[in-house]
């Protein structure tokens, strides 16, 4: 079997899902989908001396991922605390350190949702350095985000900080997201401001805020109506 070729195929159906059921929120049947194909790559059952083996467990912790994201997302967190574990044990077998930082930046995350504070945050600060370590896109979009993250939990009272905290995280992931064009961290990032701007009272500056919002919304919306290259 090539394994490889089938591989690649599994990952393309996922990509297909995360641009066009993700970004409409159908989570559940992007869940689907997910579930579906990681069961795909637990059935080609690749032995550990085939050379295809570790991508194979880089694409299974892709796929514990996107399961977490989108049980997260439909308020079920609960279930995605142990996709979180697995996701970490497929990432570490991969060898692929971008899978490794995202697997626990991903798991602190899910021990936020689940209210397991402690937990979450040292796995989100443990992922930082792993994201700081290297300059490729990939990399530093999952720096920009856990910069997202740390506003959005000093705005929950998640963190103990100051609202200034919360500003200039997001601000630096504003600095490492626009040249990337990622428009759903910039819109998440203004988004972060304008709940501080909200909150301090400074109407004009958190109106400002909420329109840079809407812009980079709207950005991500004409990227995904772009034709398929």
């Amino acid at each position: 079997m090539d394994y490889s070729a089938h591989l690649t195929e599994i990952e393309k159906r996922a990509d297909e899902a995360l641009g066009a059921l993700e970004q409409n929120n159908q989570w559940a049947e992007a869940l689907e989908i997910y579930h579906a194909t990681g069961a795909e790559v637990d059935a080609l059952a690749i032995p550990k001396n085939e050379p295809a083996y570790k991508d194979a467990r880089r694409l299974r912790a892709y796929l514990y991922l996107r399961e977490a994201n989108a049980l997260r997302a439909l308020g079920r967190p609960a279930e995605a605390t142990d996709l979180g574990y697995l996701e970490l044990d497929a990432a570490m077998a991969s060898g692929h350190p971008l899978s490794m930082a995202r697997a626990m930046f991903s798991l602190g995350g899910t021990c936020l949702a689940n209210g397991d504070i402690e937990r979450g945050l040292k796995f989100l600060n443990d992922s930082k350095p792993m994201f700081e370590h290297h300059a490729d896109p990939e990399h530093q979009q999952g720096l920009g985000w856990w910069h997202i993250i740390q506003a959005d939990i000093i705005n929950g009272g998640l963190l103990k900080q100051p609202p200034e905290a919360a500003l200039a995280a997001a601000e630096t992931a504003l600095e490492i997201l626009r040249p990337l064009k990622n428009w759903p961290g910039i819109a998440r990032a203004h988004a972060a401001r304008a709940v501080v701007y909200e909150r301090a009272g400074e109407a004009e500056a958190a109106r400002v805020a909420r329109a840079a919002e809407q812009m980079a919304l709207e950005m991500m919306k004409a990227k995904k109506d772009e034709p398929f290259q």
